[in-house]
C-alpha cells in the first residue's frame, strides 16, 4: 500500500511524501518528485503519528473500569476516532487488569493497548475543593498481586511520595522494570526529590492534585521541572492547565520530557449536560457529573473529573493558540511517550516502525486512523461511535 499526502510529519518534519507501507510497517517515504502510483491520496490533509495516550480512562461511554471484553473493545474503537493508536488503560481495578493484558496480545479494530497504568491507589492530596478521596496506605502485598494479575503488562504506576511506605513500594516497583511516577501528592520540594532519588521519572498530570509553584516552596510541580530525568504529563486542552502555564512548562522543560496526555474518561465525546456520576453514593462528590459547554468535567463541587477533551484538541491548542511548530508537538503526543515506555516501533513516521498514523483535518478533526497498517477508523465510512446506553443509564438534563 502506497499512501500520499502533500503533508506528512516525518521524522524529518513536513514533507510532500508517499509513504510505502507492507505488512504494517513502513518500508519507505519517497519526495513528490518520486512519482509513484498512490493507493491511498489524502492530498493537503495532514499525516501526523499516531497519539500514543499514556494517562486515559476510557472514552465514548466507556470506563476501563468496568468494561467487559466487547465493551472494551468498542472503547479502543473510540479512541481510534480520536486519533489514539497506542494506549495505557488507566484504572486501579486490579480485577481489570487480565482483561486489559488479554486484549493488548490480540488485534482489534481500535487502539493498541501498549500497557497498563494504575493511577494509584496510594495517594495524599485531597485536590482543589479539599474532597478526601480516601487513599489506603500503602501495602506491598497488593503491590506483588498488581504485577502478577497484570501478567507481564503494568507499564506504570503512581504514588505519592511522602505518603508512609512510599519510597520502598518505589523502589520495588523500579526493581521490577516498572515506571513509577508521583500523583496526587502534597509532598514539599524535598519530599518530592526523596521520591525522584527513589526512582521516580514521571510527574502524572503535571500541575494537577499536586503541590504548586510557590516562591518559597517549588513543591513537586517545581522538582518535576527541574529534574531531568522526570519526564512531565501534561494535558494541554487549556482547562486542566490554563495555557500561559502550558507556555512556562514549554519554556522551562526540556521538550523531549513532556509527554501530551488527555486524562479521557467516559465523557470523552459525550454531550453537554449533567450525568449520574461514577458514585452511587448520593453523598459522593461526583454523584453527579457536569460536562460544561467549554468541555470541563465536573463534580457537584466543581473539582475536576478527568477531561471530555482529547490529545488531539491538545495539540490543536499548541499550534493554534500558542504558535508552536505541529512537527515539535507530535513528538510530544507520540515519540516521547514511544521513547519513555520502549515502544521501539511506534512514535514517528520513520522507516522500519509501524505505520501507527492519523490523517487529520485543519479543525484538528480525525479523517482516519491507521493501527499498525490497519485502518481503524474512516469518517466516511462511519461515525465516532458513542454508548448509547451511557446516555440512556447516565444523562440527566
Amino acid at each position: 500500500m502506497i499512501i500520499y499526502s502533500n503533508r506528512v510529519y516525518t521524522f524529518e518534519g513536513e514533507k510532500a511524501a508517499y509513504v510505502k507501507v507492507e505488512d504494517g510497517k513502513i518500508k519507505g517515504i519517497y519526495p513528490k518528485s518520486a512519482g509513484l502510483k498512490a493507493d491511498v491520496d489524502y492530498g493537503d490533509l495532514r499525516i501526523i503519528p499516531g497519539i500514543i495516550d499514556t494517562h486515559n480512562h476510557g472514552a465514548c461511554g466507556y470506563r476501563f473500569d468496568e468494561v467487559n471484553e466487547e465493551e472494551l473493545k468498542l472503547a479502543l474503537k473510540g479512541e481510534a476516532a480520536y486519533g489514539v493508536t497506542g494506549v495505557l488503560p488507566t484504572t486501579t481495578i486490579v480485577s481489570q487488569y487480565p482483561l486489559l493484558a488479554k486484549v493488548a496480545d490480540e488485534d482489534n479494530d481500535g487502539a493498541r493497548i501498549v500497557g497498563i497504568h494504575s493511577e494509584g491507589p496510594w495517594g495524599s492530596r485531597v485536590g482543589e475543593k479539599g474532597i478526601n478521596l480516601g487513599y489506603p496506605p500503602v501495602d506491598m502485598e497488593h503491590a506483588k498481586k498488581m504485577i502478577e494479575e497484570a501478567k507481564g503488562k503494568l507499564k506504570l504506576v503512581d504514588i505519592a511520595p511522602e505518603v508512609d511506605g512510599a519510597l520502598e513500594a518505589i523502589r520495588f516497583f523500579v526493581e521490577q522494570g516498572i515506571t513509577v511516577s508521583a500523583y496526587h501528592t502534597n509532598a514539599n520540594y524535598e519530599e518530592a526529590n526523596k521520591g525522584i532519588d527513589a526512582g521516580i521519572t514521571v510527574a502524572t498530570h503535571l500541575g494537577n492534585v499536586m503541590t504548586g509553584l510557590h516562591h518559597r516552596d517549588v513543591g513537586t510541580f517545581g522538582a518535576s521541572v527541574l529534574r531531568d530525568e522526570v519526564f512531565c504529563e501534561l494535558i494541554c486542552d487549556g482547562l486542566h492547565v490554563s495555557l500561559p502555564m502550558v507556555q512556562l512548562v514549554m519554556k522551562m522543560k526540556d521538550h523531549e520530557k513532556i509527554m501530551m496526555i488527555s486524562d479521557n474518561g467516559a465523557f470523552l465525546g459525550a454531550p453537554v449536560g449533567l450525568y449520574r456520576g461514577t458514585k452511587n453514593n448520593e453523598e459522593n462528590d461526583r454523584a453527579t457529573i457536569e460536562v460544561t459547554p467549554e468541555g470541563f468535567v465536573l463534580s457537584k463541587t466543581g473539582r475536576l473529573s478527568g477531561s471530555s477533551k482529547a490529545v488531539l484538541y491538545g495539540i490543536g491548542n499548541l499550534v493554534e493558540k500558542l504558535g508552536m511548530d505541529l512537527s515539535e508537538v507530535v513528538r510530544m503526543s507520540s515519540l516521547n511517550p514511544a521513547r519513555k515506555y520502549g515502544l521501539a516501533t511506534k512514535g514517528e513516521i520513520n522507516v522500519g516502525k509501524d505505520f501507527d498514523a492519523v490523517v487529520i483535518d485543519d479543525k484538528y478533526e480525525v479523517v482516519a486512523t491507521y493501527v499498525e497498517g490497519r485502518k481503524v477508523f474512516d469518517r466516511e465510512l462511519e461515525s465516532c461511535p458513542f454508548n448509547d446506553a451511557f446516555i440512556k443509564e447516565k444523562k440527566i438534563s
